[in-house]
């Protein structure tokens, strides 16, 4: 059970010299530091199971689990991760500095040492962890807003329109319709069905953005992604978009100047992606109806972009509307969406070793392009 953070900065010295224990307790306590010691990795891990600390401070050669391993060890553990750590050691040889910087830690200082260097670099590794605590805290409070927000207005919304719609038909059967003709209650019924299908998008969309943060999309990718080429993931997009923009009055133009490229991809979730970025431009859609897919090769990389002409969006700001739940100018539009569409997207692209890029188009509308790395 993890302690309450305590008031003072703390340090866990790891060292199996007792006089080099002894001293840094004494200095660091005359700073007003909290300080726990471990006389080894395996004792620091037993130390971090029970309280939280700011910074360790950490030798390198140990009995029973050395200070590399035991630097290992609280990488890979994500409540740990974040605490700065400082090898402090004998091995001052150019190779061991080296090795030291490169396994990840955030300094590394050589016995005998300055203890005035020592406190100071301390000092800056508790400021830092504190910035970032901060910053971190602050997005989780942001994050849990934009949660708030959109699960009070997404589920609202649809329920709403459902629950209304039902009742009135209800009412209007109990008095053998009443005064509303077959059009009311055809409206009724349209919207009742509209609002259920926005809620089962929602839903859906939570569920597929859960197996994605489960590791089960990743697994997908590892054991389906297979070579295939760029036009014929072209052809599952034109094909599975074709008639419904057509129907809602878009020009739609696939051009793919990729000619037999092959590219290492799972094709349903590539698929899923440029779905999901041509539905926000029929979103977003203004008078100009018209999306165009174009795909051409770039320098070890297949480029295919989603172009339109609607409203538009600030690049800068877009990747507000890339984290869950973030929408762009929700307050002033109507979406109807749970923000989820580019997350789910993005968390896609990533899977496949891909990235997307955002850009305002001239004359107006935006361009969503996919890198995609060649085969």
């Amino acid at each position: 059970m993890v302690e309450i953070v305590e008031s003072k900065p703390s340090v866990l010295v790891v060292d199996d010299n007792p006089l080099i224990v002894n001293v840094l307790r004494s200095l660091l306590g005359s700073q007003d530091f909290n300080v726990s010691t471990a006389c080894n990795g395996k004792e620091a891990l037993e130390v971090l199971d029970k309280k939280l600390v700011d910074v360790i401070v950490c030798d390198v050669m140990m009995p029973k689990m050395d200070g590399y391993t035991f630097h290992t060890q609280v990488r890979e553990k994500a409540e740990l991760a974040h605490i700065p750590f400082v090898f402090l050691t004998a091995l001052d040889g150019r190779q061991e500095v080296k090795m030291g910087k490169e396994v990840g830690a955030d300094d590394y200082i050589t016995k005998p040492f300055d203890p005035e260097d020592l406190l100071a670099v301390i000092r800056g590794k508790v400021l830092r962890a504190n910035v970032l605590k901060q910053s971190a805290e602050n997005r989780y409070e942001n994050y849990r807003k934009r949660v708030i927000h959109t699960l009070s207005h997404e589920f609202r919304t649809p329920l709403v329109a459902i629950n209304t719609g039902t009742e009135m038909l209800l009412e209007t059967l109990v008095q053998q319709h009443g005064n509303l003709d077959s059009q009311k209650i055809e409206n009724l019924l349209e919207a009742v069905h509209r609002g259920g299908q926005r809620l089962e998008r929602l839903v859906n969309d939570f569920m597929l953005l859960q197996q994605i943060e489960a590791g089960v999309a990743q697994k997908l990718f590892d054991t389906r992604s297979e070579l295939t080429s760029v036009h014929s993931v072209l052809e599952l997009v034109h094909n599975s978009n074709t008639k419904a923009l057509e129907e809602a009055g878009f020009k739609f133009i696939v051009q793919d100047l990729t000619d037999s490229t092959r590219i290492r991809v799972y094709e349903v979730q590539l698929c899923e992606i440029f779905n999901r970025i041509i539905s926000n431009a029929v979103k977003f859609s203004s008078e100009r109806r018209e999306v165009e897919v174009f795909a051409y090769l770039q320098v070890g990389s297949a480029i295919v972009e989603v172009r339109d002409r609607g409203i538009g969006f600030d690049p800068i700001r877009v990747r507000d509307a890339v984290e869950a739940f973030g929408q762009l100018n929700r307050e002033r539009l109507e979406q109807q969406g749970g923000g989820l569409g580019l997350t789910i997207a993005h968390r896609y692209a990533l899977i496949n070793r891909c990235k997307l890029m955002f850009a305002s188009r001239d004359g107006g509308g935006a361009i969503v392009g996919v890198v995609i790395p060649v085969a």
